[in-house]
């Protein structure tokens, strides 16, 4: 098992094509599960001073589905949250 602690370490931005990256180690990609389908939400903070990246969860199909009925079986009560 990989320790997150063992993975900190100082990264150097880089140019690629018109953009910038950060590159990210085989381990990084094998503690976090991902690869180049995985979507990441960025968050920068309000001073500028760090970026945090989000992976993005898969909701399972089935949890959609549930989701989806239980939302129309309760379409009234959903609406009048809303105007809460």
């Amino acid at each position: 098992m990989i320790n997150p602690e063992e993975l900190n370490q100082e990264v150097k931005m880089f140019k690629n094509g018109n953009s910038y990256a950060f590159r990210i180690s085989k381990r990084d990609r094998e503690f976090l599960n991902v690869d180049e389908n995985t979507e990441f939400e960025k968050i920068i903070s309000h001073d500028g001073k760090e970026i945090t990246f989000k992976k993005i969860e898969k909701v399972r199909p089935e949890v959609k589905e549930i989701t989806n009925k239980l939302m129309d079986k309760h379409a009234d009560l959903m609406k009048r949250l809303e105007h809460l």
